[in-house]
C-alpha cells in the first residue's frame, strides 16, 4: 500500500466516523424542529436509543451535547462504552460554582465546531472526562432555528484506530506516522513515534502546514488525509 492509499484509508475511516455524528446531528435538529415550544434540555431524551444504536466497532462514545437551553440545562445525551455491560451516560458538572466544572466553552471538541460552523477532529488528547485514554474525537455542529446550539460526535480511541490501521501501516514497508496538522501524533509504526509526542523537524513542520502533498530531503514524504487536519508521514527505510 502507497502512502497517498495510506492516507486515503484513513480517510475513509474517518468519514465512516464522521457518517455517524452527521446521522446523530440530522436526528438532533428533527427532534428540535418538531417541539412546539421553547427548547429544554428533556426535548433530546428521544435521541438515546438512536446514541446508544451509534456505539460499537471503531465508536466508543457518541451523542450530542448543546449549550444551555431554556431550561439553563444543556441538552446532553453522550453515551460511552461498546458492548451493553459496558454502557454509561456521561455526565457533566455545569454549575460554574462546583469544584467540578466542566467550562464546555474551553474544550475544543465542543468549542471549534459551535464557533466556527464546521466539522472538527480534536486529539490526540488523553480523555479524562470519558475513556481516560488517549482519543480522537469527531464533532460537528447541530442547529436549532438557524443557530449553532451544539454538536453532535463520536469518539475512538487511539488504540483501536492503530490496531485497524496496523496492516495498512505495514503494507507502506517504511516507517510511517499519522499526525495531525499540528504535528503531534497519533499513531506510528515504530516505537519511536509515541503517541501524543511531538514531529520537531521544520521542514516537516512547514509541510504539515501547506496542506499539499510533498516529498521532502532526506526520503520524508508527507500526504494530508483529504478534508482532514490530519496527515500520513513516511520515512525511508534504507
Amino acid at each position: 500500500m502507497g502512502q497517498t492509499t495510506l492516507a486515503g484509508h484513513v480517510t475513509a475511516l474517518a468519514e465512516q466516523v464522521f457518517a455517524t455524528a452527521d446521522a446523530l446531528r440530522r436526528d438532533a435538529e428533527e427532534i428540535f424542529a418538531a417541539v412546539d415550544h421553547p427548547i429544554i434540555s428533556a426535548d433530546l431524551t428521544p435521541l438515546r436509543p438512536r446514541v446508544i444504536a451509534a456505539l460499537g466497532g471503531l465508536i466508543t462514545g457518541a451523542g450530542v451535547i448543546t449549550v444551555p437551553l431554556t431550561d439553563d440545562l444543556p441538552g446532553l445525551e453522550w453515551w460511552m462504552g461498546t458492548g451493553p455491560e459496558q454502557r454509561s451516560r456521561l455526565v457533566l458538572d455545569v454549575d460554574p460554582d462546583s469544584d467540578t466544572f466542566v467550562d464546555l466553552a474551553r474544550l475544543p471538541w465542543f468549542a471549534v465546531p459551535r464557533e466556527t460552523g464546521r466539522r472538527h477532529v480534536t486529539g490526540p488528547y488523553v480523555d479524562y472526562v470519558c475513556a481516560e485514554e488517549y482519543t480522537l474525537t469527531f464533532t460537528v455542529p447541530v442547529r436549532a432555528g438557524g443557530e449553532v446550539t451544539g454538536i453532535a460526535g463520536a469518539d475512538v480511541t487511539v488504540g483501536d484506530l492503530e490496531r485497524t490501521l496496523r496492516p495498512a501501516m505495514r503494507a507502506a514497508h517504511a516507517t510511517v506516522a499519522l499526525v495531525n496538522t499540528q504535528g503531534r501524533i497519533i499513531a506510528g509504526s515504530t516505537a519511536r513515534h509515541v503517541t501524543g509526542s511531538l514531529i520537531r523537524d521544520p521542514q516537516i513542520r512547514a509541510a504539515l502546514g501547506v496542506r499539499t502533498a510533498q516529498a521532502l530531503p532526506g526520503g520524508v514524504r508527507v500526504d494530508p488525509c483529504p478534508a482532514l487536519p490530519l496527515a500520513v508521514i513516511t520515512w525511508d527505510r534504507a
